[in-house]
Order: C-alpha cells, then sequence, then structure tokens
C-alpha cells in the first residue's frame, strides 16, 4: 500500500510534489507554487484537472500506461490548462466523453509522451501558440489532435490512429485536424486508420513534412489554406481515389511525397484552386469544373 504523501505532504508554495493513489492531484497542483512540479506515481485516478498557473505534471519515470487519469466528469475536459508553460507528460487520459482528453489555452506548453485514448478530443488546443506536442500516442478518440485558432505550434512523432473500420458515416473520425490556424509544423507523426487523416481548413504557412498519412478513407485535404509546403509524406490512400485534395486553396508546394513502392500519389484540385507547385504529370482535366488530376509514380 502505498503511504499517503501527496496533499498531506504539499504545503501551499511547496516546489515539489508527489502523488499518490489516494490523493488527489487537483489538491497538489492548488497548493504548489508556480514553476513547481508534480510527480505523480502509478494507479487510477479520477479527476478532472484544472491547471491555471505554470507548472509540470509528470508520471513517474517509465510508469505512462499505469498512471491513468480517469474524467470524474465525463462532460468536461480531463486537463484543462489555461496557464502559460505548463509540462504535461507521461499519463494515460481518457474517458472525457463530451470534452477533451487535454484541452490547452495557454502558450508556450510541452504535451509529451502521453496516451490519449477515448475522448471526442484527445488534445485540444484552442487559441494558443508555441506548443509542443511530442510523441504522444492518440488513439480512438473523435478527433485526435485538433488546432483551432493557434499557430507556430510544433507536432512531432505524435502516433495518431483510430480502429481502421468505416461503417456509414457514424464512425467517422478525424486525424490532424487544423482550423483557423497558420505556421505550424507537423513533422514525422503517423496518421492511420481514420475516417480522415490530415485536414487544414482555413490556415495556411504550415509545414508537413516527413509524416506517414496511411490507410485512412480521406487522406489530406486542404480547404481554403493556402502557402503550406506538403513535402516528402508517405500518403497510401484507402477507399478515396484521391491522395490529395485542394480546394479554394492556392500557392501550396507539394513535393517529394510517396505512396510506396509501385502506388501513385494522386491530386485532385478545382479550378478554384490556383498556383499550386505540384509534383508529378497532369493527366486529367475536367473542363465542367472540377479541375486537374496530378499524378506521381
Amino acid at each position: 500500500m502505498y503511504p499517503k504523501q501527496g496533499l498531506e505532504n504539499v504545503n501551499r508554495n511547496s516546489i515539489n510534489a508527489e502523488v499518490y493513489p489516494g490523493n488527489s492531484i487537483q489538491s497538489a497542483i492548488n497548493n504548489i507554487s508556480s514553476g513547481g512540479t508534480v510527480i505523480v506515481s502509478s494507479g487510477l485516478y479520477k479527476e478532472n484537472l484544472v491547471i491555471d498557473k505554470p507548472l509540470s505534471i509528470i508520471s513517474k519515470q517509465g510508469e505512462t500506461n499505469n498512471t491513468i487519469v480517469q474524467a470524474a466528469d465525463p462532460e468536461k475536459d480531463i486537463f484543462h490548462i489555461t496557464a502559460n508553460n505548463v509540462t504535461v507528460s507521461g499519463f494515460n487520459i481518457t474517458g472525457s466523453q463530451n470534452k477533451s482528453g487535454i484541452y490547452c489555452s495557454g502558450s508556450d506548453s510541452n504535451i509529451t509522451g502521453n496516451k490519449l485514448s477515448y475522448n471526442i478530443y484527445g488534445v485540444y488546443i484552442n487559441n494558443s501558440t508555441r506548443n509542443t506536442l511530442d510523441n504522444n500516442e492518440v488513439n480512438n478518440n473523435s478527433f485526435g489532435i485538433y488546432l483551432k485558432a493557434s499557430n507556430n505550434n510544433q507536432l512531432s512523432s505524435n502516433n495518431v490512429s483510430g480502429v481502421g473500420i468505416f461503417v456509414g458515416f457514424n464512425n467517422e473520425a478525424w486525424g490532424t485536424y487544423l482550423e483557423d490556424s497558420n505556421e505550424n509544423k507537423l513533422m514525422s507523426n503517423s496518421i492511420s486508420g481514420l475516417w480522415e487523416g490530415v485536414n487544414l481548413t482555413n490556415s495556411s504557412n504550415n509545414e508537413l513534412n516527413n509524416n506517414s498519412i496511411l490507410d485512412n478513407y480521406f487522406s489530406l485535404n486542404l480547404e481554403n489554406s493556402n502557402n503550406n509546403k506538403v513535402l516528402n509524406n508517405t500518403i497510401v490512400k484507402r477507399g478515396y481515389s484521391f491522395s490529395v485534395a485542394l480546394a479554394h486553396s492556392q500557392d501550396n508546394i507539394l513535393k517529394g511525397n510517396t505512396a510506396g513502392p509501385n502506388t501513385e500519389i494522386k491530386v485532385i484540385y478545382g479550378f478554384n484552386s490556383t498556383n499550386n507547385t505540384l509534383e508529378g504529370e497532369l493527366y486529367t482535366l475536367n473542363e465542367n469544373g472540377t479541375g486537374g488530376v496530378y499524378k506521381v509514380k
């Protein structure tokens, strides 16, 4: 049995705190001073946490899968971050049926090494900048990673996946979704087995480089999104005939993308999508208005 060393041994304005099963993570957060660290031992914690000051909340090293934070109230976010300079690392976060595993409206935060599953949003970044999301496992959420009005964030080495089964529209799930979000970098992520892998809507000047976008029904869609760079990604389509679709999107660069051996990258665009740099050969042009199709083997 763990000793009760969490709340009992945290005096207000302490720098560090350790939390054990039977203690409250939120109480440790409330009592620790700004810039402090809360270390959480493995176990099940049923809480909805509010982080309104800069601090680090981390699991003990090597205990990610067994340090579980489950929504006490499934109608609320599990980690609700409003402060800047927050680190959340090493947790198994689950059970927010109508909200997010991690919601962040602060900036300059690090969300690393977490497992997020069975939430509406795995990670929701809202009106937030300069955050790092690295090495998270995000699976079986309705939205894996969602950026809303958020700029200059970096998403790297995350594994975003679904169940890989589509039965009508009721099983829709999105991997990485950017809305009104600019100048973000998506690097070396794996996004697979979803209704839609990557979607950029009203999002410009982003870079997608060296990602694996695999076996999603829709792979990569850009809508009203300009000046993005889509470089050196592996895109393996499943279901929809095209690897990339451009709608009302201009001045994007798509180069160096592959689909594995003996397959092809197919890009479809409308006449309202102009000045895009597309690697490959234009082999279809529909004069009725659907635009062109480029193919790279």
